[in-house]
């Protein structure tokens, strides 16, 4: 069996070691990443992935064209926007979703116990009766008000969405018409 040994896996195994003598160099966006382990934050691991990705430097080949030097990392970050919105839109209908789901859970919930209270004869005089009318109005309320909270939520994030990639294209244009002179010029 053998082992690998590149510098890569050693440095890796290094720099997770508690062994060992030196730290590892500081990475300067560090603080940014480190993000705490429970179910709550692992939704936001999308976006972690592209603050990581947006704080890499850009680093085009070397070889690259001119289009490619000029407008690279602007469609980079621009794509990088793109995504983020469509993370953020994501994860309100994700909240929409649970919402409406506990509501009208309870909402059921409600109408049953009210059903079941009409066909028997009340004991208070109708006052649980009235109770479970009027929680039932609020919860249809409640419900009304999410469903308008998450459509002015949402337009406003489909609003950005379509913004950035309208941005995004603009600027994969200008780079495709600079690829295009490039060619003509160079062949």
């Amino acid at each position: 069996m053998a082992y690998d040994t590149s510098p890569q896996v050693r440095e890796s195994c290094f720099y997770r070691s508690p062994y060992s003598d030196t730290k590892p160099e500081h990475q300067p966006y560090d603080s940014l990443l480190q993000w705490p382990r429970n179910g709550y934050f692992d939704r936001f691991r999308p976006d972690v992935i592209l603050l990581q990705e947006a704080l890499i430097p850009y680093s085009g080949l070397q070889a690259s064209t001119i289009a490619e030097q000029v407008f690279g990392n602007q469609a980079r970050q621009q794509r990088i926007s793109l995504r983020h919105a469509a993370n953020i839109l994501y994860e309100r209908a994700l909240l929409h979703r649970s919402h409406v789901k506990d509501i009208d859970r309870r909402l059921m919930e409600f109408q049953e116990k009210l059903s079941i209270m009409k066909m028997h004869f009340p004991l208070d005089g109708g006052r649980t009766q009235q109770t479970l009318e009027k929680l039932i109005i609020d919860l249809e309320k409640q419900r009304h008000d999410e469903e308008l909270g998450f459509w002015k939520d949402s337009t406003e994030i489909r609003q950005k969405l379509f913004e950035d990639a309208a941005t995004y294209g603009a600027t994969r244009h200008r780079k495709d018409i600079l690829c295009g002179v490039e060619g003509h010029d160079g062949g």
